[in-house]
């Protein structure tokens, strides 16, 4: 039954439209009106999935109507409140904030943006440090000794270091990691961390990353390391020397840097249009008045 008044609604609607498009009204209701052009124009901003409701569910685009239609009428009534009303001046700050807010995104989008490659290029030589430099890391092995913060780990240290002499005089290290390592993640890797570090990596307990740091060549162990996790024995497995990236790797990260900073300048420069010119008028002594009688 709904279905069927709908679809009723839908064909007076449509008789209604034909007979007002000749003057360039597509929707109409207690005066208040919605061209063709205008419509077309918030069709057009739609989402798509917006926009087939509008086409394929007739009570959906009633829906849509009806909202289009409310936020005219209620438009309507605020153009009725003037200067004598108590929120005039609240609506009319409402108004010259909206009008600013889109004046000044249109103005700033217009802003013609030059070519970013050369600058890009010129960063990169002059800044290389900060946009290419590319900082050692180190893949690494433990065998864990789990001792909670609080405990005396004098034995557990003991333990370790043992560990650590036979590690130095050729023990086999993936051996003793599978008899000792209380760490499991790392033990079913054969102590493997499973990724390189970089000295301070914040994801890694700095006395670990500070001991494997400090180990001088691949294949040799650090001493014996306290964390909060327990007591670290940890072997260095490989090292990737710091470098410098290619431009085409960090020439995004520079470009989108420089737009960042040429937004800002376009920003200013739309600003700097409408600022206080040598024209200015200010009323001092009705300005001090007004002021004084805020107090």
């Amino acid at each position: 039954m709904m279905k069927r008044v709908l679809i009723a609604i839908s064909a007076l609607l449509s008789v209604a439209v034909f007979a007002a498009d000749d003057a360039g009204v597509l929707i109409a209701d207690s005066g208040v009106v919605i061209t063709t052009e205008e419509f077309e124009a918030i069709y057009d901003t739609m989402p798509p999935s917006l926009k087939a409701k509008m086409r394929d569910d007739v009570a959906e685009r009633l829906e849509i109507i009806n909202s289009l239609l409310v936020a005219r009428k209620l438009a309507a009534e605020a153009d009725k409140i003037t200067p004598s009303d108590d929120d005039y001046w609240t609506l009319h700050a409402a108004l010259v904030g909206a009008k600013y807010e889109y004046m000044f995104k249109r103005l700033v989008s217009e802003v013609s943006e030059p070519d970013f490659e050369p600058l890009a290029r010129e960063r990169y030589v002059t800044q290389k440090d900060k946009y290419a430099f590319v900082p050692e890391v180190r893949a690494s092995s433990h065998i864990l000794l789990i001792s909670p913060p609080g405990i005396d780990r004098t034995e557990v240290r003991a333990k370790a270091q043992g560990l650590l002499d036979q590690l130095r005089a050729g023990a086999d290290f993936e051996a003793m990691v599978a008899e000792y390592s209380d760490d499991a993640g790392t033990r079913a890797r054969k102590g493997s961390l499973g990724k390189y570090i970089r000295f301070g990596d914040p994801g890694i307990t700095p006395p670990y990353s500070e001991a494997l740091f400090e180990i001088e060549n691949v294949g040799e162990y650090s001493e014996v390391t306290d964390s909060q996790f327990g007591v670290h024995i940890i072997r260095l497995d490989a090292v990737q020397e710091s470098a410098y990236a290619e431009f085409d790797k960090v020439r995004d990260v520079i470009i989108t840097e420089i737009k960042r900073e040429f937004a800002g300048l376009a920003r200013d420069e739309v600003r700097g249009r409408f600022s206080i010119t040598d024209d200015l008028y200010i009323n001092g002594e009705l300005m001090e008045e007004l002021l004084s009688s805020q107090e």
